[in-house]
Order: structure tokens, then C-alpha cells, then sequence
């Protein structure tokens, strides 16, 4: 009977203490933007650990390539470090000015309302691509681009929503007809909100 009890206590207790160790975590964690796509990790932590002992440190590198994507993270031992990264006003790595910021003040989530719509035939108009997805919900916005040289319309369009709900129910499916194409449907996220979705 006292194992059994002793058992509940520690399962109840498990999940706290480790809520607590990841939000403290998340006080010492770092986002670094801005370093030059020649950046090495060894650069970013040389850099920061004159701040303070280093636990981790990542640089995002693009798979094809294996240069920097322009943003990492540096995970401090002690929150003090990442008071004296933010005490300095500027910061340059190799001879680039980089943005390093708090990982916990940039995890509110943006709401996703933007799309991006591909393999529109070239003579679409914004009232057919309207049509096509206000049965969803009320759009907000729609951005044709054009081409500079044939001056005619390029063969994919953004569409801003009202809500992210419609976005949801739009990526149900990853194709939609508009007008006689079937066109591909992808989530269109601003950089910032690409760089949380790699944390």
C-alpha cells in the first residue's frame, strides 16, 4: 500500500517539475536573427559564449546547400547571459549586424490567414478567384502578381482571410478547381512566423 502511494505522488509530481524545467529552459533560449549565410555554428557560439557559458547552440542550415538560413538559437546555462546579450545594443558577427531577441517573447503564436495559390491559368480574374473561395468564409484580400516582362498576370495569386478557421477548412484539401484549372493550395507564412514553426 505505501509503494502504491508513493507511486502516485511521483507520477503527479513528474509533469510539473518537468513543465517547470522546460519554461525555465525557455528563460535561458535565445532566437538569433540576421547572421550571414557563411555563418558557422562555431561563429555563433565563439560570439555569445563571451556572454556566458553555452548548453546549446543551433544554426538552421539549408539541407541542399549546408549554409546558414539566416536565424539560430543559443540556449545560456544562466538567465543572467541573456540579460547581458540584451543589455548590449548592437551586435555584429562577422561583420553583420545580428538580431538576437528572447525565444519566449517571440512564441506568441501569429494567426495563419494567408494562402498561396498555384497553377492559376494566366487570364484568371481576382472576382473568378473570389468566387472560388468566398464559399469559405469572408476574404479579406486577394494579390495578383504580374509578370514585368509579358505583363501579363503570373500564374499564382495570395488570398488573405477574415479568420484562420477558413484557412483550416481550405487545407482539407491540397487542391481546389478555380475556373478550369486544379490548382495546389499551401499555407503562406510570413518569415517570422516560419522561423517559430523551427523551434
Amino acid at each position: 500500500m505505501r509503494c502504491s502511494c508513493h507511486s502516485t505522488s511521483h507520477s503527479n509530481s513528474s509533469p510539473r517539475h518537468t513543465e517547470a524545467a522546460t519554461a525555465q529552459r525557455e528563460e535561458w533560449k535565445m532566437f538569433i536573427g540576421g547572421p550571414g549565410w557563411d555563418t558557422t555554428k562555431k561563429d555563433l557560439k565563439d560570439y555569445f559564449s563571451k556572454f556566458g557559458e553555452i548548453v546549446d547552440c543551433t544554426l538552421k542550415l539549408d539541407p541542399i546547400t549546408g549554409r546558414s538560413r539566416g536565424f539560430g538559437f543559443v540556449l545560456f546555462k544562466e538567465s543572467e547571459s541573456v540579460d547581458k546579450v540584451m543589455d548590449q545594443k548592437e551586435h555584429k558577427l562577422n561583420g553583420k549586424v545580428i538580431d538576437p531577441k528572447r525565444a519566449k517573447a517571440m512564441k506568441t503564436k501569429e494567426p495563419v490567414k494567408k494562402i498561396f495559390v498555384g497553377g492559376l491559368s494566366p487570364d484568371t480574374t481576382e472576382e473568378k478567384i473570389r468566387e472560388s473561395f468566398g464559399g469559405f468564409g469572408e476574404v479579406e484580400s486577394t494579390e495578383l502578381l504580374m509578370d514585368k516582362k509579358t505583363n501579363k498576370r503570373r500564374g499564382f495569386c495570395f488570398i488573405t482571410f477574415k479568420e484562420e478557421e477558413l484557412v483550416k477548412k481550405i487545407m482539407e484539401k491540397k487542391y481546389h478547381n478555380v475556373g478550369h484549372r486544379k490548382c495546389e493550395i499551401k499555407v503562406s507564412m510570413s518569415k517570422e512566423q516560419y522561423q517559430h514553426q523551427q523551434q
